[in-house]
């Protein structure tokens, strides 16, 4: 496990061994140094993604340098893609533009980050040709990939990874290289597990780009976003389409992986 990073609740032995923590009761390893004291005014859903997506998606914005004044596109409008649609405007960023082949979810970026929206058509060369339109043929200063290896693909794809013995594809990583500007940094939250053929090496010396990427260091954050929250500079519970009991997990699992019932983020109550 030396070459691995920090250890994750639910990822067996690939990152720690660490059982998942959606059930009443959890071990919680070395729990004297994660827990902070919750302002009496707020409730438990406004505070719930500080511990998880709200420090990822604003580390996609801290790796991107964002200090004021730039143009951030993030590829995927999942609850991470917001977060870090929210967290541009934190830092300052002029603008906001969020890609996503789902319409429903644009709409729910639109209405809780109050960002730009593209809907991306099975069509990568035409999301990177309005993000370029947009910004005067530069591309965005800063990129955020939070899709992942599993994003939509067609049967040439998969073929493709087949023959590659890859998993999954990293076309949403390319389209951010392809979309951002040169000198510009590309910040990659989403998960890619393993290695890739034709990786684009040429393009990323050729436009200098600032590739970073890695699990979210969310200690190094979790005060400065508390407080944010507690001052009401940012909203995060309303992202929450679903709230749903403990019990129906399965369910809630289902929905969220066919994208069915217009499910962005799901909370569930062990109490109920």
């Amino acid at each position: 496990m030396t070459e691995k990073g920090g250890a994750l609740f639910g990822y067996t032995d690939l990152y720690g061994g660490y059982d998942g923590g959606q059930a009443q009761y959890v071990r919680v390893p070395y729990a004297d140094y994660g827990p902070r004291i919750v302002p009496d005014h707020l409730t438990d859903e406004q505070v719930l993604f500080l511990t998880d997506i709200f420090p990822t998606g604003y580390s996609g914005i801290d790796w991107g340098e964002v200090k004021g004044g730039e143009t951030v596109a993030i590829f995927g409008s999942g609850p991470v893609g917001i977060m870090a649609a929210k967290s541009a405007w934190l830092r300052g960023a002029a603008r906001v533009v969020v890609v996503d082949t789902l319409q429903y979810r644009l709409e729910k970026a639109k209405a809780t980050a109050h960002c730009e929206t593209i809907l991306w058509d099975n069509d990568a060369k035409d999301v990177v040709a309005q993000i370029r339109d947009m910004t005067g043929g530069r591309g965005a200063d800063v990129c955020v990939e939070a899709v992942g290896f599993e994003p939509d693909r067609n049967l040439i794809d998969r073929a493709k990874a087949v023959i590659n013995l890859e998993k999954g594809s990293p076309k949403v990583l390319e389209a951010c290289m392809s979309a951002v500007r040169r000198g510009g940094i590309v910040s990659v939250l989403g998960v890619y597990p393993t290695t890739y053929d034709n990786f684009p090496i040429g393009q990323f010396f050729d436009k200098g780009i600032i590739l970073k990427g890695g699990q979210a260091p969310a200690h190094k954050h979790i005060d400065t976003l508390l407080n944010y929250v507690a001052e009401g500079k940012v909203q995060l519970d309303d992202i929450i389409t679903h709230r749903l009991p403990l019990t129906e997990v399965s369910h809630a699992y289902d929905i969220f992986k066919r994208r069915v019932d217009d499910c962005v983020k799901v909370v569930l109550d062990p109490w109920k």
